[in-house]
């Protein structure tokens, strides 16, 4: 009888902790993006990214050295006219670069070089080449749908962008380091290339226009 009442008493004491509602415990987790289409975001930015990210790391270093040079220059005259050179020197060294840019590299650019200077090129151009000139180029730039004033953002819009420069950084994804200044040579034949390209598109795109016509006119006949 001792065991029964003992048996009976233990099952009773295991249904009652059974029957016990477990606490519920919340973990606070860190913010997570989906996206769908990361992966082609992802390989489309580390094209552009293997295109222009050399020039900005390139741009970072000519920028700091025309810095300690131009803060020793106390007369704005002469400041202006170191401006004129500094401008000279970027120019003849990445001019068939920057001319050899689709826009959306050239966004990608203007991006990078505000990731590595905390410097917009319109701060930069304001700078060293005066509000007037940076005016004109920002005019200039809306031509071809670029704002000059245009930010990089990690946090935002550029966030699989910075994934990607980390990954590049960490050495998880390959990427050449040195940097392969266009020549002028190379530009041209690039830009051939280019027209021969485009004029093949359109071409196509014609073609396509005309069978689809055709078709609806088939279509609306019968």
């Amino acid at each position: 009888m001792k065991y029964l009442l003992l048996i009976w008493f233990s099952l009773t004491l295991l249904c009652s902790i059974s029957q016990e509602v477990p606490e519920e415990r919340y973990q606070e987790m860190p913010e997570v993006r989906v996206d769908k289409d990361f992966a082609l975001k992802y390989q489309r930015a580390l094209n552009e990214i293997k295109r222009v990210y050399t020039l900005a790391l390139q741009a970072k270093v000519y920028l700091a050295e025309f810095e300690v040079e131009y803060q020793t220059i106390e007369k704005k005259r002469k400041q202006k006219k170191y401006g004129k050179q500094a401008h000279k020197i970027l120019k003849d060294q990445f001019i068939y670069d920057i001319r050899d840019l689709y826009i959306s590299q050239g966004i990608m650019l203007m991006k990078l070089v505000h990731r590595e200077t905390g410097q917009t090129v319109m701060d930069i151009v304001s700078k060293y080449r005066g509000q007037i000139q940076a005016n004109l180029y920002e005019e200039m730039g809306k031509i071809w749908e670029q704002d000059l004033g245009v930010e990089y953002d990690p946090y935002g819009d550029d966030w699989i962008t910075e994934i990607v420069i980390l990954d590049i950084i960490k050495k998880r994804v390959p990427f050449d380091w040195e940097l392969k200044p266009l020549d002028k040579e190379t530009f041209k034949e690039n830009q051939k290339a280019y027209r021969k390209t485009k004029k093949i598109y359109r071409k196509k795109e014609r073609k396509y226009k005309k069978v689809k016509r055709q078709t609806k006119r088939a279509g609306s006949k019968s």
